[in-house]
């Protein structure tokens, strides 16, 4: 069901076809048009959305400016160039920092673009505005030619009682549709987008029900999916090693957990690892919230164990950690489930956005680390131990912090844990302090 400007809902039927490389967004983009009832047609590149373009005669097509074989230009300026598309409508999806302005559009003929990531509906509004100005146009052009008719004096009387006729069948269908509209459509969506949950494979993930495997779909990806959507849910990714898990709220991140490695699960490994708090006052904390139903970070601040303040920012260290790892993993099966977020999460709301960009920093960079440090069992000895040498070469308060733990006995995993810093930034100080010759591998 949708709206139109004049007021009026109607169901959504014409065929889209979208053009995208990337498997994550054209299964996000079918599953949202095909829940407004459009008939969705899919291309991975540009070469075959041209084929597909020429047999399934879209009524509008999504074309991605950044794709392998033929991008987005290429594509809009051969489907231009033909005559059969000269009038059907295009929207061209660009990515944030691509260089799409209005002369480009106007040059292509492109009807309009549109900026990802986005929010469903207000793709739906835009793929909306652009059928429905079509569909205005082709009835101005037909009430045209049928005025024109109408002034040749054979036509006019012809003309007079259809017209009477359509009108009084328009009235009666879009009361009909209204009523239906108003009443099963909505349920029918709901029993739709409900399937595809557990033990069943329909080809298009359904909100609650994405399950596969990380050979198919990459953990970004996922995430992107999420917060385009606004999920709120628990996304679990199984390893041999064990498992994490990161929680949505409207699309943004609340809270991360993982059990590789040894860590400790959920709040546990939050409060004990993360933020240190000691075992007698986290026995009492997690006491007194189980007996009082108070959030565990209120509880923290009116025991004086640690300040709302203190306990969001080590809520966010953990979580972005962990998330960062997980961005890593090539490996293992995922589920999206409707588990909500801890309670005690609330004070997190991170953009998957900005995740995505510092981790894929970090993964960049944790490739050129692990040339050196392949892994956290390796254990480094000082080279020196003048504190002036030290500051004389322009290290970090990190690197410094990091340094004065290098004993020849300690492994890597053993300063993470003791110095309370995440395992990339310490195996980065670690890095540099290797690179400028400050210490070395214990053979």
């Amino acid at each position: 069901m949708l709206l139109l400007s004049h007021g009026e809902q109607v169901m959504a039927g014409e065929k889209i076809l979208n053009i995208d490389d990337s498997p994550t967004v054209q299964r996000l983009i079918e599953m949202i048009l095909a829940s407004q009832g459009y008939k969705v047609v899919l291309a991975s590149d540009g070469e075959e959305g041209i084929a597909k373009a020429k047999s399934e005669r879209p009524e509008l097509i999504l074309v991605d400016f950044v794709m392998p074989k033929m991008n987005g230009y290429q594509v809009c300026k051969t489907l231009k160039d033909d005559p059969e598309f000269r009038d059907t409508p295009i929207i061209l999806v660009t990515s944030k920092g691509d260089k799409v302005g209005s002369k480009f559009v106007d040059t292509l003929g492109i009807t309009e673009y549109f900026t990802k990531p986005f929010q469903p509906e207000e793709l739906l509004s835009k793929i909306r505005e652009v059928l429905d100005k079509k569909a205005e146009e082709a009835a101005a052009a037909r009430a045209a030619m049928a005025a024109k008719a109408r002034s040749a004096p054979a036509a006019a009387p012809a003309a007079a009682a259809p017209q009477g006729l359509e009108a009084m069948i328009a009235n009666i269908v879009r009361k009909a549709l209204d009523e239906f509209a108003a009443t099963t459509l909505p349920a029918l969506i709901r029993q739709e987008l409900g399937r595809g949950g557990a033990g069943e494979d329909t080809g298009v993930p359904a909100p609650g029900g994405i399950r596969g495997n990380l050979a198919a779909f990459r953990i970004i990806e996922l995430m992107q999916m999420l917060a385009l959507q606004r999920h709120t849910g628990r996304l679990v990714i199984t390893r041999k090693e064990g498992r994490a898990e990161i929680f949505f709220k409207e699309g943004a991140v609340a809270f991360a957990g993982s059990t590789l490695n040894g860590s400790l699960p959920g709040v546990d490994g939050l409060l004990r690892k993360t933020c240190r708090v000691d075992e007698d006052g986290l026995q009492h904390a997690l006491r007194i919230a189980g007996m009082t139903g108070q959030p565990i970070d209120g509880v923290l601040a009116q025991e004086r164990l640690m300040d709302q303040k203190a306990f969001a920012s080590c809520l966010r260290r953990h979580t972005e950690a962990v998330v960062f790892k997980a961005m890593a993993w090539t490996e293992g099966d995922f589920v999206f489930d409707r588990e909500a977020p801890p309670v005690f999460a609330n004070p997190v709301a991170i953009k998957v956005d900005d995740l995505i960009l510092e981790g894929t920093r970090r993964a960049d960079e944790w490739i050129l680390i692990q040339q050196k440090i392949p892994n956290l069992s390796v254990v480094f000895e000082p080279l020196i131990g003048n504190a002036e040498e030290l500051t004389r070469r322009g290290l970090s308060a990190a690197d410094l912090k990091v340094f004065s733990m290098v004993d020849g006995r300690r492994s890597v995993q053993d300063i993470v844990d003791v110095a309370m810093m995440a395992d990339f930034e310490v195996a980065k100080s670690l890095f540099i302090l290797l690179s400028v010759g400050l210490i070395r591998k214990k053979k």
